[in-house]
């Protein structure tokens, strides 16, 4: 399943200095620091290309394939969405949030989310928390999880090196479906599948693309447990 995997087409403008206020994970607004960097997702205009290096190791496989994705502007459930499209998935992305709406595979709806849900919210900086919740339905695997709960947390400013170079990013951690996937199943007397991810995005401001992912599925996932890292190879054009 290709839910999360397509994320690297997520971008970051250029930076600026200013203040923001946001809810916190405790209910009040929180202030980004006097003088900070702060970034406002978007993303390449409708057509751009880009080529990614997707690794995926399992428990008892490792697969290693370079995917182009071109952005588009496709209908997803009655709503306008942001399209990844590569040949055989299209990631849909919220074009408010640019957080994931769903999937879709041969045409049809493979995974909705709502609201969208994903690492972003506006603006970033580091140091920044932020707390949502949503709801999952997988309609290949035919189960909803109501009242996810996902954090992320904006932990630095950093070099990271990928194939297509070496750039300056935002390096966002974050928890996907929390206590959703536990280890009931291994044990033998249960089984709980869930959608529990710990994942990390270093967003990128030059080619405005998160140029690198390492996705991490936890417990009794339901896709299985492994790691998913993309990194950027050709950037946008």
């Amino acid at each position: 399943m290709q839910r999360r995997h397509l994320l690297n087409a997520l971008a970051v403008p250029m930076l600026a200095s200013g203040c923001a206020l946001l809810p916190s994970p405790d209910g009040p607004a929180v202030q980004a620091p006097a003088g900070a960097l702060l970034a406002d997702p978007s993303y390449p205009a409708i057509g751009a290309k880009w080529r990614v290096r997707v690794t995926e190791r399992g428990f008892f496989r490792e697969t290693v394939e370079e995917r182009d994705i071109t952005a588009a502007s496709v209908e997803f459930n009655g709503r306008r969405g942001y399209g990844l499209v590569t040949p055989v998935t299209t990631t849909v992305l919220d074009p408010a949030s640019f957080n994931t709406m769903g999937s879709i595979e041969g045409g049809k709806v493979t995974v909705s989310c709502s609201p969208g849900e994903g690492p972003l919210s506006r603006p970033l900086w580091v140091g920044k928390v932020s707390d949502a919740t949503y709801s999952l339905t997988d309609f290949s695997y035919g189960q909803t999880w109501n009242g996810a709960r996902s954090r992320s947390r904006v932990t630095a400013f950093e070099d990271v090196t990928v194939p297509a170079g070496t750039f300056n990013a935002f390096r966002i951690e974050y928890d996907g479906g929390i206590g959703t996937s536990v280890d009931g199943g291994r044990g033998g007397r249960f089984y709980s599948p869930g959608i529990e991810t710990k994942e990390v995005y270093w967003y990128a401001p030059g080619p405005k693309i998160v140029v690198k992912s390492v996705v991490s599925r936890l417990g009794s996932h339901h896709s299985g447990t492994g790691t998913t890292t993309t990194e950027l190879v050709r950037a946008p054009a």
